[in-house]
Order: structure tokens, then sequence, then C-alpha cells
């Protein structure tokens, strides 16, 4: 199964920064921010390709596991 990295410009009156994603998503869906782009920048085909430790632990590997149905 692919995982893909985006990128998201979102545009907003307030510093998004202190924001975690869920906040930032609802206040797109209220009206109170705007998503201009969504570009995928990344894709990878095997979970131990991704090196962002956090995203690891979301896809439930580690690096330097080996995918064994990959053969």
């Amino acid at each position: 199964m692919a995982h893909y990295k985006l990128r998201l410009d979102v545009w907003s009156d307030w510093d998004p920064e202190k924001s975690d994603l869920e906040e930032i998503a609802q206040n797109i869906c209220a009206g109170d921010a705007i998503c201009t782009r969504r570009k995928v920048i990344a894709v990878v085909d095997r979970p131990q390709d991704i090196e962002d430790e956090a995203a690891m632990r979301f896809v439930g590997g580690e690096e330097g596991d080996t995918d064994l149905s990959q053969g």
C-alpha cells in the first residue's frame, strides 16, 4: 500500500503554527481559512522508506524494518 506526503497551502488571519491540524481543518470547514493548494510531494510503497519518525509510528513501523510482504 502506498503512503503519501502532502503539502497544504492554507491562508488564515491567525497564526496556525500554534494550532493542530484538526483545528486548522475545522476553520477551513467554517470558512475562517482557505486551502488553496494540495500537492503530493512524496509517495512511498514501502513504510521503511519513510524518513520521518512520527510518520513511521503512524504507519506502524520503525526505521530499518523489513517489509516481509515484499518477499
